[in-house]
């Protein structure tokens, strides 16, 4: 079969699961948004122009990240006529910042929405943090509590009761890591998290204060963690996927001039931090 014969085939589609993860520079987030750069739309496009799926198939994802977060393992899922290992490769071709990392046949009532547990990290910036303190603040939030003070207000309003798996914190030079596993959150709930942890670190709110509000005794008003530094590490399901091919060559030239970028946008960031503190 040739690549892109996709849906012209005749044959029955199979439902095919994805492992796959995307640099976020430059997309508005996962969610397709009419004229606007994001993952979902690239990949709708690409997809349908190369016959992969047909027009009138839908493209089901895990989790639909927010502007600015990354993705290490979110699985979407769609029926095409072409083998995983196939539609995987051109996956992995569409945009050098998209990588498709393995592939799964999935049973046919397959809902990526409903996976067993997902798992974020986000990345604390700078120095002296102490991981100790952060840990034993962490802990708080394992269990299942109330995490209206923690997320987004939905119309229609979304069951605020959420468990935690999980919530572990290591320290990676002068940064600290958060890893968080849960089988659902909400939304902006990792980021506002953080945000709690931030707050108590700096002495606007207290532990207290954390555990009131997670038991629906105290209403908290919280800033958003930046997005740029939350990555969506994996999501599980209860079968294994098969790794798939990738153009090692042309991902390395990418990832190295993601890295160069990197570098760059901090050394600035330095710069003007410098420059507005008066300490240069």
């Amino acid at each position: 079969m040739r690549e892109g014969s996709g849906q012209d085939s005749g044959q029955e589609p199979t439902l095919w699961a994805f492992k796959v993860g995307y640099y976020s520079d430059g997309f508005l987030g996962y969610a397709k948004q009419p004229g606007k750069p994001t993952v979902e739309g690239l990949l709708e496009d690409a997809l349908l122009r190369r016959k992969v799926i047909g027009k009138d198939d839908r493209i089901q994802v895990a989790s639909r990240t927010d502007r600015g977060v990354h993705a290490m393992g979110n699985v979407i899922a769609f029926p095409t006529v072409l083998p995983g290992r196939v539609a995987a490769r051109i996956l992995d071709s569409i945009d050098e910042r998209f990588f498709c990392f393995g592939y799964a046949r999935a049973p046919p009532d397959f809902l990526p929405r409903r996976a067993k547990e997902r798992w974020y990290r986000y990345v604390v910036p700078g120095k002296d943090h102490d991981a100790r303190r952060w840990s034993s603040w962490a802990r708080e939030f394992e269990g299942e509590h109330d995490f209206t003070s923690f997320s987004r207000k939905d119309s229609p309003a979304r069951e605020t009761r959420r468990t935690i798996r999980s919530v572990r914190i290591t320290q990676n030079g002068p940064d600290l890591m958060l890893d968080i596993v849960a089988p659902s959150f909400l939304w902006n709930q990792v980021r506002k998290m953080v945000a709690a942890l931030m707050e108590i670190e700096v002495g606007r709110l207290t532990a207290s204060h954390l555990v009131e509000a997670l038991s629906g005794k105290r209403r908290l008003t919280l800033p958003l963690a930046p997005p740029e530094r939350l990555i969506l590490m994996d999501v599980i399901f209860p079968f294994q996927f098969t790794p798939a091919e990738t153009n090692l060559p042309r991902r390395h030239r990418f990832l190295e001039s993601a890295a160069e970028d990197l570098k760059m946008k901090v050394t600035l960031l330095d710069w003007f931090r410098e420059r507005a503190l008066g300490t240069q």
